[in-house]
């Protein structure tokens, strides 16, 4: 029966270990996913700058050649420039929205995996408990 103690106590430790893997795991795709989330601000904010650089150069050379940077086609490069920029930034923020939901899933994942093998190995200890009580039994 100390044997069988002793190996109860060895499983449930050691699920403990396991439970407590999962969830460091369970942290680490957390901070996975808001570095990812971090790129896809990053790239955002390139995306603006490269929108106002466009407009500014449109402006630049329009104003250069005695143009209304406001009208005409140098107006319809501005606008194309703004759809394009803006096409692109709604693409970034819903990568980041996909990126940071797949992440959070997978923390959750884990999470539930850890609370299972804590699970399974306080039903192992009981069942190896019980399985030392009878073999305790049947020699008695």
């Amino acid at each position: 029966m100390a044997f069988a103690g002793a190996s109860a106590f060895m499983q449930i430790k050691a699920s403990q270990a396991q439970a407590r893997g999962l969830q460091q795991q369970a942290a680490f795709a957390r901070i996975q996913t808001r570095q990812e989330a971090l790129k896809y601000k990053a790239q955002g904010v390139a995306i603006l700058d490269n929108i106002l650089q466009t407009q500014s150069l449109i402006n630049a050379r329009a104003g250069a050649g005695n143009i209304d940077p406001l009208s005409g086609s140098a107006g319809q490069l501005q606008m194309l420039a703004e759809a394009g920029g803006a096409k692109e930034l709604l693409t970034n923020v819903g990568n980041k929205t996909i990126a940071l939901a797949a992440g959070e899933m997978q923390a959750q994942q884990y999470g539930l995996q850890s609370t299972a093998a804590r699970q399974a190995g306080f039903a192992a200890a009981i069942g190896t408990l019980g399985q030392g009580y009878m073999t305790g039994k049947a020699i008695r």
